[in-house]
């Protein structure tokens, strides 16, 4: 029997991006081995242990407020549940990486980067930028992750340049088949069955730019009556959204392609910061709504040209301008379903599990058994 146990420091699943990218890498991990045990965190109202189709999940329990506290946590939990050993790891961060690799030394590995600690505290925890010797000790445990692993996967080419691996497999991230679903259901939102809509899912981080978009709307809406916005997101409204804009969620994943589908485009107006130009990502929000046939509105970075051509399958917008912005609003309320068609035929060539999934089932041989 071929095990792999797959390690993340987040909640799964959850609504958000990372979760749909867990939920692929560990489908596709299941097609290459006959037994895959996923770590991650747990939550209110998730079960601490599941089993399905030959995955088991099992999840930290939800006890531990700081994330220092979380992450030792996770670190020995990961420990205790890798004792039985694996043919093949794959980690996607150095809390879950460094125990797995100590823990099943010499086992092939995956250190999956879509971000390094280091990089990301740098932008939503000033008092890690303070504190040099905390730096320094995380600093550490992502060298020896790296150094350690048999293989780093990235899912942009820019997050490959950052790490300084021009070596490493870049994989995009997929949609799941339901996004391509001709009939994906009823509506979750009810809201959503009358008048014109366009759209933002994900979360309300300042580097999404969402409040660019806010403005541009805001500008837009006297010209363009009846028009409305749609933020589907796990976040509280905050007081400073316009009118017109309704915040709908959080939805459960398979509901998303159905609301989806009541948006003439959504938007993804991320800013030019160093969390986006050069640690790199790849919006799965975009991707999802290209699946499901949904154009799209985008900011003109090098991480979103990678997934989308201007004027073919939406409009690429220079970030952070909000007159640029507001002008491709009103475009886009034009011209939108002129894109539909090949955002849909880039995400079934490009974007699905069929292709990204032979892609990865590829990789994790080739690790396993070089």
């Amino acid at each position: 029997m071929t095990r792999a146990i797959y390690a993340a420091f987040d909640v799964f699943p959850r609504g958000k991006g990372s979760s749909s990218h867990i939920a692929s890498m560990v489908t596709a991990l299941r097609g290459v081995c006959d037994r895959v045990t996923v770590l991650c965190l747990g939550a209110p109202g998730l079960p601490a242990e599941q089993e399905e189709g030959g995955i088991g999940i099992r999840r930290l329990p939800a006890r531990y407020p700081d994330l220092l506290g979380r992450a030792t946590a996770f670190a020995q939990f990961v420990t205790q549940h890798s004792r039985e050993g694996a043919e093949l790891v794959v980690y996607r961060d150095p809390w879950g990486g460094a125990p797995l690799l100590r823990a099943c030394p010499g086992t092939p590995s995956i250190f999956e980067v879509n971000a390094l600690p280091s990089w990301e505290l740098a932008y939503s925890r000033p008092g890690f930028a303070a504190n040099a010797a905390l730096q320094a000790k995380v600093a550490d445990i992502e060298r020896f992750c790296l150094k350690h692993s048999r293989e780093i996967l990235c899912v942009s080419p820019v997050t490959a340049r950052a790490l300084g691996r021009p070596e490493a497999t870049v994989i995009p991230n997929a949609a799941a088949p339901y996004f391509f679903a001709s009939e994906p259901g009823p509506c979750p939102a009810p809201e959503l069955e009358e008048g014109r809509w366009f759209g933002y899912v994900g979360g309300l981080q300042p580097w999404q730019g969402v409040e660019v978009v806010w403005e541009a709307f805001r500008r837009l809406a006297p010209d363009v009556p009846g028009v409305r916005m749609a933020v589907i997101t796990e976040k509280r409204a905050p007081k400073r959204a316009p009118e017109g804009v309704h915040f709908i969620g959080p939805l459960g994943h398979t509901a998303l392609p159905a609301a989806l589908r009541r948006l003439e485009f959504t938007v993804a107006p991320l800013l030019e910061t160093p969390r986006n130009t050069v640690q790199g990502c790849c919006p799965v929000k975009i991707i999802e709504s290209m699946a499901a046939g949904v154009p799209v509105a985008v900011s003109n970075l090098a991480v979103v040209r990678e997934l989308v051509e201007d004027r073919k399958e939406g409009m690429l917008v220079t970030p952070g301008d909000r007159r640029a912005w507001t002008q491709a609003l009103y475009s886009m309320l034009q011209d939108a379903p002129r894109y539909a068609g090949a955002a849909r035929l880039r995400a079934e060539r490009e974007f699905s599990y069929a292709h990204v999934h032979q892609r990865l089932q590829d990789l994790f041989r080739r690790v396993l058994w070089n």
